[in-house]
């Protein structure tokens, strides 16, 4: 069922009502803070110091969106918070043609560690990395240093795991810089984020290590700042990989290009713009994840991370269908602790069925990656993008058909 619209004055008051009371018919629930209750100042305790009130960004719902995922299955209807307009259009048309290809299909690995002499499988599908470091009396002790770490390894993961009910240390990896030494500790975090499991973890283990070794260790860092950093190769987050098979009839009636426009768009986007230095092999990965993330109380600085090294990827089939698949690496969600408890926020959850599911919601946030993917792929080989983005970013409705909408009746 399409979400009700108004293409005459889709932002009165009688609109946003009107979808509000599909949306929680459609869901089952309702969403007393999403249509203006209140939010007492109190339930912002532990998110904001200082607080002189809140930044109000706009909310919009697209979809639907069917998922066939690990944890995430059925039709969704997804909350974006956004002040781009013509974004939740665009991701609307995006979903409309997932659905209608018979859905978006997900691979959400869990994590792999063998412990074994031999050559070894080794997968971080839900992990997070917090780097310390240590600082050495002297630099010619750091291969005494690893030594004693090796030895003590049994030690420290008690000391880490004993830190929370959730995060769970699955390794440590040493970084040698004279008299420092750095500490990759990565972590299992359950349906946390995890980063202050991580930052409280790292902080016993680098105490209990000084304790331990006064003889070799001078003092420790407990943090480095790289959080918010992309770092090739280091666990951060979950690992999530979102696909989909579009018949080359859908892509013509709905996106009115071809499918192997779009695989020569995607190409020209990856090969020349890494030739200015881009190094994010996709189209705009970054406003789903941030539409997203403020929606559901994520960490939006997190972005960053998430959206780097994710990779788009069309592939034109023999028959002349389209595969379109996007793989995100290190995508950082969480649904405990954080902006995830604030009221709009566990609203936005809850129409997603994820307030105790974050690799559910990592698998519909990719998902929602890749419909934007499609959608803006297909409007900028049809040359459409910019009359629709022209029109819609200024409160206009396009003449003609557009990104922005498939019907007259859905978003």
């Amino acid at each position: 069922m399409a979400i009700p619209r108004d293409r005459h004055d889709d932002h009165s008051q009688a609109s946003i009502s009107r979808r509000l009371s599909w949306l929680s018919e459609t869901t089952g629930q309702s969403y007393p803070y999403i249509a203006g209750k209140t939010i007492e100042p109190e339930l912002a305790k532990g998110t904001c110091e200082n607080m002189i009130g809140y930044v109000g960004i706009p909310l919009g719902i697209a979809g639907p969106l069917l998922i066939n995922g690990i944890s995430a299955k059925g039709t969704f209807t997804i909350p974006l918070a956004t002040t781009e307009g013509a974004l939740i259009a665009s991701f609307s048309r995006g979903m409309n043609l997932i659905s209608d290809s018979g859905g978006c299909q997900i691979l959400s690995q869990e994590n792999s560690v063998q412990n074994t002499p031999n050559p070894a499988y080794r997968f971080m599908g839900d992990a997070l990395t917090k780097v310390s470091a240590v600082v050495l009396h002297r630099a010619e002790d750091a291969l005494k240093f690893a030594n004693w770490l090796q030895e003590h390894m049994s030690q420290i993961l008690i000391v880490a795991n004993n830190t929370s009910r959730y995060a769970r240390l699955l390794e440590i990896s040493p970084l040698f810089q004279g008299n420092l030494i750095g500490l990759a500790l990565t972590y299992q975090t359950g349906d946390a984020m995890g980063l202050n499991m991580a930052t409280k973890a790292n902080e016993a283990v680098c105490r209990y290590i000084q304790e331990a070794c006064p003889e070799l260790i001078s003092h420790y860092f407990n943090t480095l700042g790289g959080d918010k950093r992309f770092v090739s190769d280091q666990a951060k987050g979950r690992y999530v990989t979102a696909s989909v098979r579009i018949p080359h009839s859908l892509v013509k009636e709905r996106l009115r290009t071809t499918p192997l426009r779009m695989q020569q768009f995607l190409l020209a986007c990856n090969t020349l713009l890494a030739q200015r230095g881009a190094t994010a092999p996709n189209i705009h990965v970054a406003n789903a994840l941030t539409a997203m993330f403020i929606a559901c109380g994520q960490d939006p600085a997190f972005v960053t991370v998430s959206f780097k090294n994710a990779c788009t990827h069309f592939e034109v089939l023999d028959n002349g269908d389209l595969n379109a698949s996007l793989t995100i690496p290190n995508l950082i969600v969480g649904v405990v602790g954080g902006g995830t408890k604030l009221p709009i926020q566990q609203e936005c959850l809850s129409m997603i069925g994820c307030t105790h599911d974050a690799r559910k919601l990592a698998e519909i946030t990719a998902a929602v990656a890749l419909a934007g993917e499609i959608s803006v792929a297909g409007a900028v080989s049809a040359g459409e993008f910019t009359r629709a983005h022209t029109g819609l970013g200024r409160g206009l409705n396009p003449t003609k058909p557009t990104e922005s909408s498939s019907e007259d009746t859905s978003s």
